[in-house]
């Protein structure tokens, strides 16, 4: 007959529980905040995606000369070189 009064030692089964429990939580928060930092990277690039838009120089463009200015022009250099 079986002893009614002894109790069967489950200590390691127990720690062993508290331990996975433990990882598990841990691992589970871990990734909470992994996604909400992911999602917040994100949500960031999307917000300032063409900022770098706003920081080009537009090009100036040229000056274009019509022939009548451009015989002024060349008169102008001209006439410090004769002096």
């Amino acid at each position: 007959m079986k002893n009614p009064f002894h109790k069967e030692n489950h200590t390691g089964l127990i720690v062993g529980a508290v331990v996975a429990g433990a990882l598990a939580a841990g691992a589970g928060i871990w990734f909470y905040l992994r996604g909400k930092r992911a999602a917040e990277a994100e949500a960031y690039r999307h917000e300032h995606a063409q900022d770098y838009l706003k920081n080009k120089q537009k090009k100036k463009k040229k000056h274009k000369t019509g022939l009548d200015e451009l015989e002024d022009i060349v008169q102008q250099q001209q006439a410090p070189h004769e002096a």
